[in-house]
């Protein structure tokens, strides 16, 4: 709470606090309560979707397990639950070299109800990827 917006809350806090002479809070229900009216969305599934109806969500320079970890949350707090739409919305964010990849599999592909085995093949291509580029830089 030492920078941005909660250390200007937290400094906005202690103020009324100084000036009445007494804590803001009753208890820690009473501390969260207003804590997350200031700092959670409103409607966190309206925000998620439309996160992942943009490019927002794309891997871009991020290692898929970072991406990944990202775009849980976001189907998490989205409520999408289809498997084969929320395979589509990974795929159209991955790196298209990876998503490519994947794609094309045609043997060992799981089903594309298999979420977990898709994750974890796209998190090895994209290891196996930097691996490459690590091995070839060096020679």
């Amino acid at each position: 709470m030492k920078t941005g917006h909660a250390n200007c809350w937290a400094i906005r806090e202690f103020e009324q606090e100084a000036k009445t002479g007494h804590l803001c809070f009753i208890d820690w229900l009473d501390f969260e309560e207003e804590f997350r009216k200031d700092f959670m969305l409103l409607d966190l599934e309206a925000a998620a979707i439309n996160v992942l109806e943009t490019t927002a969500h794309f891997q871009g320079k991020r290692m898929v397990d970072d991406y990944l970890d990202q775009f849980r949350d976001l189907i998490y707090d989205s409520g999408y639950t289809n498997p084969k739409t929320i395979m589509v919305k990974f795929c159209q964010g991955l790196d298209g070299r990876i998503s490519t990849a994947l794609r094309g599999m045609t043997y060992g592909r799981p089903l594309d109800t298999d979420l977990e085995t898709w994750f974890r093949l796209a998190v090895r291509m994209d290891q196996n990827r930097v691996a490459d580029e690590v091995f070839h830089v060096s020679h």
